[in-house]
């Protein structure tokens, strides 16, 4: 991994290094808050440096591996700095970095062109690192020039993730279809198996031979065959149907992108006032639609009020079949009364007559039978005069409500 320029500008400086004991009472004089707060900014700063030095890493990667050579040497010499501070720095930079290197520091837009031409500039390169190259010090790169690399970087980044994205979206739907196909396979294995267990191995079995006939196996085959063949006669004529439309569908897209590069402004001027005739149209149906709707809700609601009238007026229509049925139902009751009074009022009369008839046969009795035959004659008169009264308001009970039904029925 590459060192930033700010870690080599801390790194490679002439400025004398300080000793372990002041480093130490340095530390020691910071509180804990503020020694944490240092480590958090340390590891800030490494976590920075090291998003930087991909960055370096990956553009020099993509431009020139060449200008990578040096760098794992770069790193040993800065591990080994760690260890001994009293090396001499600008005696490496000297034998170690190659002028390539400085050169693509010096000026990142180099960097940005092409392999060829920094090739090719390798000697202005270096003559003018000669000029702005001194010693103990390396070339510096902005923030503009970092900001640059660093956009560049993400193109490339979003780029080959779109490029992913579609080569992921392509194999999903290829191993989905894949899965369907296969799912749909197994489903057709499952029922040829449960078809063939039912129909040979099951219904074929013979209890005589104790085997299963040949003939019954021939057949199923047969059928089998049939169906297989039915199946892909459907498949190839569904197939060469779907490659008549494909084929149809890229002539349209054809034909389409020949239109779309002979359109002129005029065209477009001309689908705008179509457009516009169009969206009138589309105004005026609404309009009347919306008019339709009203119409329609007025009409619903005439309607809800005529079906409630129809309903209270079938109410009581019902009620009256009703009252007409209860005194139906009356006027038989009061007819049985009557036959029934009037098989009594004959049977009386009968007894009457038979009565009189023996009275006039017979002689008058004494007087105290008279007494009591007269008395049986009153209560019988009695009682015949009750079941007349009776039966006369009966009479005239059933002729008023016959008058009653025939008015309720002509009303």
């Amino acid at each position: 991994m590459l060192l930033s320029q700010s870690n080599v500008n801390r790194s490679f400086t002439s400025q004398p290094s300080r000793s372990m004991s002041q480093i130490t009472n340095d530390v020691e004089e910071l509180t804990d808050e503020e020694l944490l707060k240092q480590v958090n900014d340390l590891k800030h700063q490494i976590r920075i440096l090291t998003l930087e030095n991909e960055i370096f890493e990956r553009t020099m990667t993509r431009l020139d591996p060449t200008l990578l050579n040096g760098i794992q040497q770069a790193l040993e010499f800065a591990s080994k700095l760690r260890r001994s501070s009293s090396i001499n720095i600008s005696s490496f930079v000297k034998s170690q970095t190659s002028k390539v290197f400085f050169d693509s520091l010096t000026s990142p837009s180099r960097m940005l062109a092409s392999p060829s031409r920094v090739s090719s500039k390798r000697a202005e390169s270096s003559a003018r690192i000669g000029g702005t190259v001194t010693f103990g010090t390396v070339p510096q790169i902005n923030v503009l020039e970092r900001s640059e690399l660093v956009s560049i970087e993400m193109e490339i980044l979003v780029t080959n993730l779109e490029k992913m994205r579609k080569k992921a979206a392509k194999q999903q739907a290829l191993l989905k279809a894949q899965l369907e196909e296969i799912e749909v396979r197994v489903n057709d294995i499952q029922k040829a198996n449960e078809t063939f267990n039912q129909q040979v191995i099951v219904e074929g079995w013979d209890r005589i031979a104790q085997r299963i006939p040949a003939e019954i196996w021939i057949k199923y085959m047969n059928e089998w065959v049939k169906i297989a063949d039915s199946k892909i006669s459907k498949l190839r004529l569904r197939t060469s149907t779907l490659n008549t439309q494909y084929s149809k569908l890229k002539g349209q897209i054809k034909v389409k992108a020949e239109l779309s590069e002979s359109l002129r402004p005029v065209d477009f001027e001309k689908i705008n006032i179509e457009n516009n005739e169009c969206l009138a149209i589309i105004e005026n149906k609404l309009q009347q639609l919306a008019e339709l709707k009203k119409m329609t809700g007025d009409a619903n609601l005439t309607l809800t009020i005529h079906k409630k009238a129809l309903m209270e007026q079938d109410i009581y229509l019902n009620q009256i079949l009703d009252n007409v049925r209860n005194k139906q139902k009356q006027t038989q009751n009061l007819h049985k009364e009557t036959e029934i009074i009037q098989v009594q009022a004959k049977s009386l009369e009968e007894r009457l007559e038979g009565i009189k008839k023996l009275r006039m046969a017979y002689e008058v009795p004494d007087i105290m039978d008279y007494v009591c035959v007269k008395a049986e004659v009153t209560d019988l008169k009695r009682s015949v005069k009750l079941l007349q009264n009776r039966l006369h308001l009966l009479q005239i009970a059933l002729s008023s409500h016959n008058k009653k039904l025939k008015i309720n029925v002509f009303e």
